[in-house]
């Protein structure tokens, strides 16, 4: 007879095996499982929502009234019970739950009833808090969700109180605003998206959970949470081993299991009371941006997935929002409307009329402040940068007045006005992506990834300033969905972390990427960890390409072509001319942002002057749509100048 081995014993590939076979098939068989259901009761495309977003601390109804008088009625309000991240009250109301079991809605009656005299026409998006108020994290001795998340998480005191809450607050608003309420957003974590700042450290209910979670996976008990040294251990630098650092790859695996199944608690619960009448969406999914396992956005497979939540949002990023840069998503949008989901690109970018107001004793956090448009034009330009980025990714936008005063300029809202007139006439609901190449963002490899690595933002959020400059669209997926998607129009594939393939991704990449002359671009390590091994020789495995080359190399393989780059955050230029190469469409040769879709092409620039554009076909016309002016006709290359700064759109007609 064996002897049973310790949970510090177990097999690494024990656990590799269910990691790897488990969670991947389980992605795939729980989305062929949705795909069934929902063939059998077909769902519409998700709304294209064009909306204002209240603000905080000071609720401004002029800025409401003149968002209504250019015909923007969608309203987003945000009664909340917490203070924000400055120590200041979100909401300029007070709060609603008020005492345990208590709760007082005139609040919530008191902000929809001056939004509506604000605009009479106004239909609401309504928040709702999750996070309790300051005296029940005091009352009773409990971790605050707002920071700690997953502290709080699993804390079935919590959970219920709060729920009873979401509950009665629903009840609350369907009796009364029905008539008015389109949609519901569950806030709660870090900044109201569902962010744990906790670090994996401990509570009892988050010990319970973890006991209990990892067990149920054929685990011996581990009796207590994994040491701050056992967690944060990554035996190789940037990634971890997954035998030497087994206990702490599973630990982050629990901890993102936690919020997502978090999400579905109050998902669930607020789906009880709405029976589906309205859709329902979250902050999350972040993985293009909250690049490591302790923020709790690694369960994004699984939430997209599910059927208690329709929509996914996140502010557009911060790292390159000023004029010039190229802006993107947080999440792989791709994959949510792969999904069938909506989403919403919240813009709460600084303008030139609050880039000097403070909150009261309180200075603005830097990447609100440093990133914001310095004159009405940069403003104009860099809003419409944001409209055409939501207008051609087939998603909805809202214009968050996050502290107040940022549309004080009657111009700046008049320019607003037009691209809500373009919103209504070319917003379709199937937007067609004009993309050729594909990004794949791997949520797996994630777990194995050293988060306190300085380097870990060269692989998603500092990679966005390459690609958004390349000269060519790209689309962005989670590498979860890759079984199931048609991968025949993509040019080139790139896969900025794909550190751990098993054997299920590897038969994915081998039938829908490696093959049909396909240009696939890898980055550092490939496959580095495969079948629950830790070995530079799998790199050479997968890409044909041995592990700790110094320079980008590139070899021609059965029917494809394999490139490695040594290092992350490849340039404009890189890209730009490894897509090239691989048949991809270039719009445009300089590094400005550059947009398009099948019918819609933008051009996003600081500094200004001529440039030319080449179009994939001939087109019998191209209409820049903000000076409604015809640039060309008959041609499949154009010359235009624009302003410094400035943002065109143009419209493609074709034959």
């Amino acid at each position: 007879m064996q002897p049973t081995r310790t949970f510090w014993q177990t097999s690494s590939n024990d656990w590799l095996r269910w990691a790897a076979s488990g969670l991947w098939i389980g992605f795939v068989l729980g989305g062929i499982w949705n795909r069934l259901a929902w063939a059998e009761q077909p769902k519409s495309p998700p709304p294209r929502w064009f909306a204002y977003r209240c603000p905080y601390t000071e609720s401004e109804p002029e800025t409401t009234r003149r968002f209504g008088q250019i015909g923007v009625h969608l309203v987003h309000i945000s009664p909340l019970n917490t203070l924000c991240s400055l120590g200041v009250p979100y909401s300029p109301y007070p709060a609603s739950w008020i005492g345990p079991g208590k709760y007082d809605f005139t609040p919530v009656d008191q902000y929809i009833a001056e939004v509506v005299q604000s605009n009479p026409k106004a239909k609401l998006m309504c928040g709702v808090d999750l996070n309790p108020p300051a005296w029940w994290v005091r009352l009773n001795r409990r971790p605050d969700s707002f920071w700690d998340l997953g502290r709080a998480a699993a804390d079935e005191k919590w959970r219920q109180e709060t729920r009873a809450y979401l509950q009665a607050f629903l009840q609350y608003t369907e009796s009364r605003y029905k008539d008015r309420i389109v949609a519901y957003t569950l806030f709660c974590g870090g900044t109201l998206e569902w962010i744990d700042h906790a670090e994996g450290q401990e509570s009892s209910s988050r010990r319970a959970a973890w006991r209990k979670w990892l067990t149920a996976q054929g685990w011996p008990d581990p009796v207590d949470i994994p040491p701050f040294s056992i967690r944060e251990q990554a035996a190789h630098g940037l990634l971890r081993d997954p035998e030497a650092d087994k206990v702490g790859a599973a630990y982050w695996r629990f901890n993102n299991w936690l919020v997502g199944d978090t999400i579905f608690y109050f998902a669930k619960a607020a789906q009880e009371v709405l029976q589906h009448r309205v859709p329902v969406g979250i902050f999350y999914g972040y993985l293009n941006e909250l690049a490591g396992a302790p923020f709790g956005h690694l369960d994004f497979d699984r939430v997209c997935r599910s059927d208690w939540v329709d929509f996914f949002m996140s502010p557009s990023p911060y790292q390159d929002r000023p004029v010039g840069g190229a802006g993107g998503f947080m999440v792989p949008v791709a994959s949510v409307r792969h999904h069938g989901k909506g989403f919403i690109q919240e813009l709460d970018h600084r303008t030139h009329t609050c880039r000097g107001w403070k909150l009261p004793g309180v200075g603005l956090p830097p990447p609100l402040y440093e990133s914001g448009f310095p004159t009405l034009e940069a403003s104009i330009a860099g809003l419409r940068r944001e409209f055409a980025i939501a207008l051609l990714h087939g998603v909805s936008l809202w214009w968050f007045n996050i502290f107040g005063h940022t549309y004080d300029d009657p111009k700046l809202v008049e320019a607003i006005g037009q691209m809500r007139t373009l919103w209504d006439q070319l917003a379709e609901a199937e937007t067609q992506s004009a993309a050729e190449i594909a990004v794949f963002l791997d949520a797996e490899s994630l777990f194995y990834m050293n988060h306190r690595s300085g380097q870990l933002a060269d692989f998603f959020s500092r990679q966005r300033i390459g690609l958004g400059r390349m000269g060519a669209p790209y689309d962005l997926y989670s590498m979860a969905d890759l079984p199931e998607l048609d991968l025949s129009r993509y040019k080139m594939v790139f896969f900025p972390n794909l550190f751990v393939v098993d054997k299920p991704k590897l038969e994915a990449l081998k039938q829908k990427v490696c093959s049909g002359g396909k240009t696939v671009l890898w980055v550092h390590a490939p496959g580095m960890i495969t079948d629950g091994r830790y070995d530079p020789a799998n790199v050479q495995r997968l890409c044909g390409i041995a592990y700790g080359s110094k320079e980008l190399t590139i070899r021609a393989m059965d029917g494809w072509t394999s490139v490695l780059a040594p290092a992350p955050n490849l340039s404009a230029s890189v890209l730009r001319d490894l897509a090239r190469k691989a048949g991809v469409h270039i719009y445009c040769d300089k590094d400005w942002p550059v947009y398009a879709n099948r019918r819609l092409l933008a051009v996003h620039t600081e500094s200004g002057g001529p440039c030319l554009i080449r179009l994939p076909r001939q087109a019998r016309q191209v209409r820049e749509l903000f000076s409604d002016r015809v640039v060309a006709e008959n041609t499949d290359q154009f010359e235009d100048r624009l302003q410094a700064p400035d943002t065109a759109l143009y419209l493609l007609q074709w034959d």
